[in-house]
């Protein structure tokens, strides 16, 4: 009709309460889209990430890897960073044989374990080795510790007093191999001893050897002008007692490389 205008059509309200609720749940997933993204990075990141856990490791290490990988088939020094005490190549000694027992009174002798019973010992494990001559044999001796935040808790002082001893009142007690070179290897022959304190509280060890003549050469009195000294018992009983800390100082790198593998 003319003169009379067409009324327009009534705008839609606007929905607030909606519009608002559309942008909340985007923004709650975009960030549920970020926390997604980051938790998966984390994960993979975790996957591929080796965290080391050397201080609980290191006091089981002794019942939870086999008795032959603790002792290995050979021992010597390491000649670089990338080489390993057990690398045969190298080797100073070579393994006869493994002891099944591990009772800390049956493996000790003497003031050595008087001072580990005296420390808590816990168990001892023992292997015999020779020498590449096969002119020398040794049982060695790990002694399991409690473990102790530090290392001058050991038996780290004990080794060294003993050094300066004419006759050596510690002693690891031998374990004889039948059908070696050690079948008749026994306490009487045991011609020099030493011992070494594990480095740190990962490692709450001790080791000690006791070494001898494969011949049942026994030490003692020189003969003749050079027997003449109470010093010389001990001067006699010196190439046995430096070829035990030989063996006692090749399976202590051992036992640190060992760590080090097990935990990296």
């Amino acid at each position: 009709m003319p003169g009379v205008a067409t009324p327009l059509p009534p705008q839609p309200r606007k929905n607030t309460g909606r519009n608002c609720l559309t942008a909340f749940l985007g923004i709650v997933g975009g960030l549920a889209l970020l926390a997604g993204g980051a938790l998966t990075a984390h994960t993979v990141s975790n996957a591929n990430q080796d965290i080391p856990n050397r201080s609980g490791y290191g006091p089981v290490m002794w019942r939870n890897e086999p008795v032959d990988k603790l002792f290995p088939k050979t021992l010597g020094p390491k000649t670089d960073s990338q080489s390993g005490a057990d690398d045969p190549k190298n080797a100073e000694w070579h393994r006869l044989g493994i002891s099944p027992r591990t009772d800390c009174a049956e493996g000790l002798t003497g003031a050595l374990a008087a001072e580990a019973k005296k420390r808590g010992c816990k168990a001892v494990l023992r292997a015999t080795y020779t020498d590449p001559t096969g002119n020398l044999v040794a049982t060695v001796a790990l002694i399991v510790l409690p473990k102790v935040d530090d290392p001058e808790d050991g038996m780290g002082a004990f080794f060294d007093a003993q050094q300066d001893k004419r006759t050596p009142g510690h002693g690891v007690k031998t374990f004889p191999v039948p059908d070696s070179l050690a079948a008749d290897w026994k306490d009487a022959n045991r011609n020099g001893s030493d011992g070494v304190q594990v480095g740190g509280p990962s490692l709450p060890y001790a080791i000690a050897v006791s070494a001898g003549s494969v011949d049942g050469r026994k030490a003692g009195r020189l003969p003749g002008e050079w027997g003449r000294t109470q010093l010389d018992a001990k001067s006699d009983r010196m190439p046995w007692r430096e070829a035990a800390a030989t063996l006692a100082d090749d399976l202590n790198l051992h036992l640190g490389d060992l760590l080090l593998e097990e935990t990296s």
